[in-house]
């Protein structure tokens, strides 16, 4: 299962690219403007979101970075010599205040996790918010032994948030939380979280936790302006109504929406993650461009504040200090109503997969 789960990770397993050939459907207009926070809150680098826990609640920066590219050759092409500029860029991130970093054990087969370990090795544990996923077993066991070899990788007692990577496993959900509660109660998580889920699934997983006194912290799923589904289906809300904190990847499509790509300049072939043609896309790229040139922003930070400013955590890709500047840019303001209706009214829906984007 492991390397079936590399494997669809490097392939693309995006409910936007592969299994669906159809152009992009742009969100109805009546949907513009819609499920924007009130303007009060603007998230500096330094504020903290809290993910509920059985005891003490976990506090993490508002933007999370995304350690799939460190380590992973199949989709990032990584190689040693990067090491230097993903140290600089995590220097730069946690001087500024951002302390959470998502890696998973499909990220490069374990090597993003030995990294990840590596340079949060010398900073106080409580400083920082390690996130990562467990893979898909049909053992119930599998979550705490899993768990165990992962922290021996990172050189970590404990992770502060356990992910299951993704809503198919060959057992019940009942029996993927038990496993998970172990992990909370054995000390080795402190909260437990799940990706790719639908609503149905979250309040499922959420009801057979309780059983164990340990809430479900969040859900994480592909959003941004090219993929507005899990607004539109009403996850995002039923998250932010239980409790939890909705995360999302792929925040910028695999570099799509950071004004790097263009028609003539396509993404690499393994940047599968929203793969639209470029061509579909310049209405939604336009008018990012406009918005940040009005604001006097980087395409990139519009692009991260659109999704905070729906209450969504953005995870982001980072591999160097221009990257860690541009996220540490979304931060400390916000779009107003008036540009979020615009950039509303561009948007497209995406959609989901059987096989694996459910949320």
């Amino acid at each position: 299962m492991d390397e079936a789960l590399q494997t669809g990770l490097s392939a693309g397993m995006s409910a936007v690219s592969g299994f669906h050939s159809s152009k992009p459907k742009c969100v109805d207009p009546e949907h513009a403007g819609k499920n924007i926070l009130p303007a009060s809150f603007c998230p500096e680098p330094r504020s903290r979101v809290q993910f509920p826990t059985a005891k003490d609640p976990v506090s993490a920066s508002y933007i999370s970075i995304g350690a799939w590219p460190w380590g992973d050759k199949a989709t990032w092409q990584w190689d040693e010599g990067q090491n230097p500029d993903i140290r600089e860029a995590w220097k730069t991130l946690y001087e500024a205040g951002i302390n959470f970093i998502d890696t998973a054990e499909a990220y490069g087969s374990g090597e993003s996790e030995i990294i990840v370990g590596d340079l949060v090795k010398d900073l106080p544990r409580d400083s920082v918010v390690i996130q990562t996923n467990h893979q898909l077993h049909p053992s119930r066991r599998r979550a705490y032994q899993k768990s165990q070899a992962r922290l021996q990788r990172m050189n970590l007692d404990y992770v502060d948030i356990y992910l299951v990577h993704g809503p198919i496993h060959p057992q019940s959900i009942a029996k993927v939380a038990e496993g998970m509660a172990q992990c909370v109660e054995q000390g080795l998580a402190r909260c437990i979280g799940v990706a790719n889920y639908d609503t149905e699934d979250v309040q499922t997983i959420n009801d057979e936790l309780a059983k164990f006194n340990v809430p479900i912290a969040t859900n994480q799923c592909e959003f941004n302006v090219l993929r507005r589904y899990p607004e539109l289906t009403g996850n995002i809300k039923k998250c932010q109504d239980s409790g939890m904190i909705f995360q999302s990847y792929s925040s910028f499509a695999q570099g799509r929406l950071t004004g790097k790509y263009t028609a003539k300049n396509p993404p690499p072939k393994s940047h599968r993650f929203s793969s639209y043609k470029m061509e579909d896309l310049e209405p939604v790229l336009k008018t990012l461009a406009r918005v940040a040139e009005r604001r006097g922003k980087s395409i990139a930070a519009v692009a991260l504040n659109y999704n905070i400013s729906k209450g969504v955590l953005p995870v982001v890709g980072i591999r160097n200090v221009q990257q860690a500047n541009c996220t540490i840019e979304a931060l400390g303001w916000r779009l107003t109503e008036t540009e979020m209706v615009e950039i509303d009214k561009v948007s497209i829906e995406g959609e989901n997969t059987v096989l694996w984007q459910q949320g």
